[in-house]
């Protein structure tokens, strides 16, 4: 494996640790840090460099004769199917189209080249939405406790949905709020209790309670600082409008950083 090619995997494996690490400290830290998001960014920069500098170098030089070996990058593609991971991740199948270089380079050039042009582009857009959602994530109170209420001890019952993204009304605003959440659960009843607990623990401050008449649903607002939650829990019904009476209730948060 040639140089450049190293260079590539080398500089692609440190951006990924750096983003792991930089996350990690998030966690441990609960506040943003910047040694590991300084070093996430110029990693992603020099890997783009590498990979636009082995590009050139290949059209212009015919070198390295093995570009092709970063067509396994493509790999990366997958973790796209990954539940909590970014669909944006199908992008690094883009990288596949290096193996075309695989036959020499004076095969089809025009057809290589555009092929090239394509997967460049599509894995330069994929790093950068990437790394602007992390950054953006990091930054989100909201995000941050909803990840944190799935690993408390008092919540371990609760079968939680993945984080998404949610608008919710906030009595008083006259625009929805848009924030993230979970979406579609079935708790009890005494996990609802643990639930507005936890609110409660937490150090939040009830803002509101209400019925709402239409689904029979609690509706609970809850603010601590700059960010504000919503919990919503009604009961089921079966196919003629009664309560079906096993202990299931739907339940909804929604969290928004104000």
């Amino acid at each position: 494996m040639t140089q450049e090619v190293k260079s590539i995997y080398l500089t692609l494996l440190l951006s990924v640790a750096s983003v792991i690490l930089h996350d990690y400290l998030y966690f441990l830290l609960k506040k943003e840090e910047g040694v590991f998001f300084i070093i996430a960014f110029l990693s992603l920069i020099i890997f783009v460099s590498v990979l636009i500098y082995s590009l050139t170098k290949y059209v212009t030089e015919k070198k390295p004769e093995d570009l092709w070996k970063v067509g396994f990058l493509g790999i990366l593609g997958f973790l796209g199917f990954v539940p909590q991971l970014s669909q944006v991740f199908f992008g690094f199948f883009a990288l596949v189209l290096f193996f075309v270089l695989k036959g020499g380079y004076d095969s089809k050039v025009v057809l290589k080249n555009v092929a090239l042009a394509v997967a460049l582009v599509s894995v330069v857009g994929t790093l950068s939405f990437v790394f602007y959602e992390t950054v953006k994530n990091n930054q989100d109170d909201a995000y941050f406790l909803l990840n944190f209420m799935k690993e408390q001890e008092m919540l371990e019952g609760i079968n939680f949905t993945d984080v998404d993204k949610v608008d919710f009304i906030w009595p008083g605003k006259t625009e929805p709020v848009s924030g993230k959440g979970f979406r579609n659960m079935t708790i009890t009843n005494d996990q609802y209790d643990q639930l507005r607990d936890f609110f409660q623990a937490a150090g939040f401050e009830i803002d509101f309670f209400d019925i709402e008449s239409t689904t029979n649903a609690g509706v609970s607002g809850y603010k601590k600082e700059n960010v504000w939650c919503v919990l919503k829990a009604g009961f089921y019904y079966d196919e003629n409008g009664d309560p079906i009476a096993e202990d299931n209730l739907r339940c909804e948060i929604s969290c928004a950083q104000m």
